[in-house]
């Protein structure tokens, strides 16, 4: 309904193993992709058929005139899928990613791993086509999707929660809609108690980051070296227990100052610290049982997850066309 806000979560399976795609799209890759990665023409062509199911969705916001009021986020999880994995298929999978010059992909908490691209779409933007240099971590969309809704806080909201936890994200859009500098100066990136993560770190690890600095604790990888889509990887140097790299000036993550700067180690493992002490059990690898919720039928996602089912958590009137 054009007149009704609305909103839509789209999780899309590609980019992603098995590395798969109609011949259509795989045809419009040049020979030279195969290579010694022979899926990296698969790679391509599944990032196509995406682009071309995105652009779907944005003519239909056009035709329906719906668009000009619209606001489109694209973001990825994490980065690239680089270098070798041994599994039980194949005893050397050679990954098709790449997120070169940044060092590390996906599994591990180098640059390569946790710096994932993303974009917003709008006619609303004040200042579009330009790129954003502040820090913004994934929990930050909750609250700046809250800032788009309210207009910054200037509609009131139509319902209201009667308690509500402090929360760890903070709103980004002043800084996408306006260029104000954003305000987000640190993040835990990682706390990893068990290691053991297949194709990746094999040992615990930590990492935060603050201001320019980030500091790893444990390894934190791999993948942990520089995998160029062009040419051979450049091998990582041996992971010493403590790294800290400036990323503002050493994005690719090349030299440790660990050494050279070790009030800085002392105050990130103080912040991790902090994180470290109030962590709740990891559920990882751990069978979780609902079959008390299920009471003999399956769950729908309103049932699960909208607090607008509960109406006791709620001050005021609910309203079904809030949903």
């Amino acid at each position: 309904e054009r007149d009704q806000p609305f909103f839509i979560y789209l999780n899309y399976m590609g980019v992603h193993a098995p590395y798969q795609a109609p011949k259509h799209y795989i045809d419009k890759y040049t020979s030279h992709m195969w290579g010694s990665n022979r899926e990296r023409k698969a790679y391509a062509a599944m990032m196509s058929s995406m682009d071309e199911g995105i652009g779907n969705i944005t003519k239909a916001l056009i035709s329906e005139k719906i668009y000009n009021n619209t606001i489109i986020v694209f973001a990825s999880d994490n980065g690239a899928n680089v270098g070798y994995c041994a599994d039980a298929e194949k005893p050397i999978r050679v990954e098709p990613g790449s997120n070169y010059p940044l060092r590390g992909g996906k599994r591990s908490v180098f640059e390569g791993g946790i710096r994932s691209v993303a974009f917003v779409h709008s006619p609303l933007l004040k200042r579009p086509g330009r790129s954003l240099r502040d820090m913004v971590h994934v929990v930050d969309w909750f609250s700046t999707f809250e800032d788009i809704i309210s207009d910054g806080g200037a509609i009131s909201a139509r319902y209201k929660l009667k308690e509500r936890n402090p929360l760890d994200s903070i709103s980004a859009w002043k800084a996408i809609k306006k260029g104000t500098p954003g305000k987000r100066k640190k993040f835990l990136i990682n706390i990893d108690t068990r290691g053991h993560i297949k194709c990746g770190p094999e040992r615990p690890f930590k990492a935060f980051r603050k201001n320019q600095w980030k500091l790893i604790v444990g390894g934190g990888g791999p993948p942990n070296g520089w995998y160029s889509p062009y040419g051979s990887p450049i091998s990582s140097p041996h992971l010493p227990y403590l790294q800290l790299y400036n990323i503002a000036v050493d994005p690719s993550e090349t030299l440790n100052l660990a050494n050279a700067y070790p009030q800085i180690v002392v105050e990130l493992l103080r912040e991790i610290s902090i994180y470290d002490s109030s962590m709740v059990p990891s559920l990882r690898r751990k069978r979780i049982d609902i079959s008390p919720w299920l009471k003999g039928s399956v769950p729908t996602p309103l049932k699960l997850s909208d607090p607008l089912s509960q109406q006791d958590l709620f001050e005021g009137e609910y309203q079904s066309n809030m949903v």
